[in-house]
């Protein structure tokens, strides 16, 4: 899959065995090879596919280096980030080095701020290893948190290339299944519904770690974001469309502290609250919130907020969110499945009512 932006042109590959052809994609991709590579990665990832990474890589660049940062969104901090360019510093890297990151989105992301950083800029690559990095890791947005906002420091930096190995899901925890199988959801509400229908079709396979079915999940989902991006690639219109769920979503996991809860899980309740917004509003048709609500159910997706998250907390946080405007709240909500829009002004009131109404529509879920 080919993905084209008014700055970029890179390719996606999917498949199996692609780890141990890194370097010969370094190869192809580069008419003048990095002088060092990095490899960025984290302490459950590194130890299972590291040495895989760096064999192959340093088959064309010897001077191969691996990163390891602490899993989990606490990596995505200034501090971390301050201690990888230390290093690459420390190392001369210079302006014609290499990124690579190995791992989920939380890695891709800190590498892609470093590589979008580092001397005003160095090529990266990124290799995801979850089903949720089918997200984060195509379209070039790379971002560090701050303790008030998950993603507020950050960029637009497309990657050289996505090199998907899905051999690498095979290690994945089903918690973490279930999170990037949220994202894929999300791209069927905002653009196609066929992606849904086709979803619970074949989720008994994706559940059992098929293969072939997961190559053609990522292909299918990706092919939905790859085409919203290549028309706005910096989100000035329908990219922010990508944001469904995520107001709430990214609330949940500043409130929790970043990392307590998967990101995938969290927007999947975001999606919810979303459908409830739209249909107390009258945006959002009863049978859509229906759809919403019952996608969430069939695939064991939650539906509330987590017990330790008030309400107090969600207004709190939902007030840095970086989508807002002039101070207002604003969501992504949807007129139909595969059309959404963008809703400025929605007021705490508002989220407060929708988050009742979940509540009362969890418990009925629940107690059916």
């Amino acid at each position: 899959m080919q993905l084209e932006t008014n700055t970029a042109s890179y390719h996606i590959s999917f498949g199996s065995g692609l780890l141990q052809s890194i370097g010969q994609c370094i190869t192809d991709l580069f008419d003048f090879l990095p002088t060092k590579v990095i490899v960025l990665s984290d302490d459950k990832v590194a130890p299972l596919y590291g040495q895989t990474v760096c064999t192959s890589v340093q088959t064309v660049v010897p001077d191969t280096k691996i990163f390891v940062v602490q899993h989990g969104e606490q990596s995505k901090s200034l501090t971390v980030y301050d201690q990888v360019v230390g290093y690459m510093l420390e190392n001369n890297f210079d302006r014609k080095s290499l990124v690579i990151a190995l791992g989920g989105g939380v890695v891709g992301d800190l590498a892609g701020f470093v590589a979008a950083t580092y001397m005003r800029g160095i090529p990266f690559i990124q290799v995801p290893t979850t089903i949720l990095a089918h997200d984060s890791s195509v379209g070039g947005k790379v971002a560090i948190n701050h303790p008030l906002g998950k993603n507020t420091i950050g960029a637009f930096y497309q990657p050289k290339a996505v090199i998907y190995d899905v051999d690498t899901l095979k290690t994945l925890p089903k918690e973490q299944l279930d999170s990037g199988i949220a994202e894929v959801v999300k791209h069927g509400h905002i653009h196609s519904p066929e992606l849904i229908d086709w979803l619970m079709e074949n989720y008994y396979k994706i559940d059992q770690l098929n293969q072939a079915t997961l190559a053609d999940m990522l292909y299918r989902s990706c092919l939905v974001k790859a085409n919203i991006v290549s028309q706005d690639e910096r989100e000035q219109g329908i990219r922010a469309y990508l944001n469904f769920g995520h107001t709430i979503g990214h609330s949940i996991e500043s409130a929790l502290g970043y990392g307590n809860i998967p990101h995938g899980i969290a927007v999947a309740i975001g999606m919810v609250t979303a459908a409830i917004i739209g249909y107390q509003k009258g945006i959002t048709p009863k049978h859509v919130l229906d759809q919403v609500i019952s996608v969430n159910k069939f695939l064991g997706l939650p539906m509330r907020l987590p017990k330790e998250v008030t309400y107090d907390k969600i207004l709190q946080y939902i007030q840095y969110d970086k989508k807002n405007v002039g101070g207002f709240l604003t969501f992504v909500l949807l007129k139909d499945i595969g059309a959404p829009e963008i809703f400025k002004g929605i007021t705490k009131e508002e989220v407060l009512d929708a988050l009742y109404y979940q509540l009362n529509i969890a418990l009925d879920v629940t107690k059916g």
